[in-house]
């Protein structure tokens, strides 16, 4: 029998949770502080808008996202296409997460987003929120949809 995830207890950014749900995993904790740093931070303007496109018109050229975790500019624009998994609603947005064959991650955006298990496309900034657990390293590269 598989393990069960939950969401994490998001009470202060999560619209309308009547309760909260039990963290579990360093992958939540990260998504839970990435989330707070983000929101509360402000810093996270974009430079550019990107695009949410299913329709196969013109896609800009797309970026495998275990490249995206390694490129060391993390204000470039980049392209990655997946499936939609999980989706956190926070203040002003929505983080969800996307994976193709190579990894995951989150995408934060203020549009609305696909729905889990629909392919997507998205066009944003790469960003990284440092996230210093117990003397390490647990922060995360996300990239910002306008």
């Amino acid at each position: 029998m598989g393990s069960v995830m939950t969401l994490p207890n998001f009470n202060s950014l999560v619209c309308n949770t009547p309760q909260p749900a039990p963290l579990l995993g360093s992958r939540w904790i990260s998504l839970g502080l990435l989330i707070t740093l983000v929101s509360c931070g402000g810093q996270a303007a974009s430079e550019s808008s990107g695009t949410i496109s299913t329709s196969g018109i013109v896609s800009p050229k797309t970026t495998s996202i275990q490249e995206v975790q390694k490129t060391a500019d993390r204000n470039s624009v980049v392209t990655v296409k997946g499936v939609v998994g999980d989706r956190v609603p926070i203040l002003d947005g929505t983080v969800y997460e996307v994976q193709d064959a190579t990894g995951k991650i989150w995408i934060l955006t203020k549009k609305q987003p696909p729905a889990p298990g629909q392919e997507a496309v998205i066009t944003g900034n790469i960003r990284f929120k440092s996230i210093p657990l117990n003397g390490q390293e647990q922060g995360s590269v996300y990239v910002e949809q306008e």
